[in-house]
C-alpha cells in the first residue's frame, strides 16, 4: 500500500514542478485539483457511513453490546446464587435439565 502511496505522490510532485514550469499555478489547475479533494472527501464520508452502518460481524459497537450482555448474565447468575444458594455452573445444569436438553442434574 505504501508503494501505492509513494506512486501517488511521485506523480503529484511531478505534476506540480510541471505546473510550476509552465508559468505557475492556474486557476484551472486549483479548480481541478478543488474537485478532486472534494471527491476524495465524499468517498471516505461514504466508506465511514459503510463501516457504520455494519450490523454483523466484529465492529466495535458489537462488542461493546455482548459485553454488555455477558456482565448481565453473570450479575443475575451471582444474584441468583445469593439468593437460592445455587451455584453458577449447578444453575446452569439445572437450567438444560428444566428446558429438556439434556438430564443431566441430579
Amino acid at each position: 500500500m505504501s508503494a501505492v502511496m509513494n506512486a501517488t505522490t511521485t506523480d503529484v510532485e511531478a505534476e506540480t514542478k510541471q505546473m510550476l514550469k509552465e508559468g505557475g499555478v492556474t486557476v484551472e489547475y486549483q479548480r481541478r485539483k478543488a474537485k478532486e479533494m472534494v471527491k476524495f472527501f465524499k468517498q471516505q464520508q461514504f466508506e465511514q457511513a459503510v463501516e457504520d452502518s455494519q450490523v454483523f460481524g466484529w465492529t466495535p459497537k458489537n462488542e461493546i453490546n455482548n459485553g454488555r450482555w455477558t456482565m448481565f448474565g453473570l450479575l443475575v447468575g451471582m444474584m441468583t446464587e445469593y439468593a437460592t444458594g445455587v451455584d453458577f455452573i449447578d444453575q446452569i445444569k439445572l437450567t438444560i435439565s428444566v428446558l429438556g436438553i439434556a438430564d443431566i442434574y441430579d
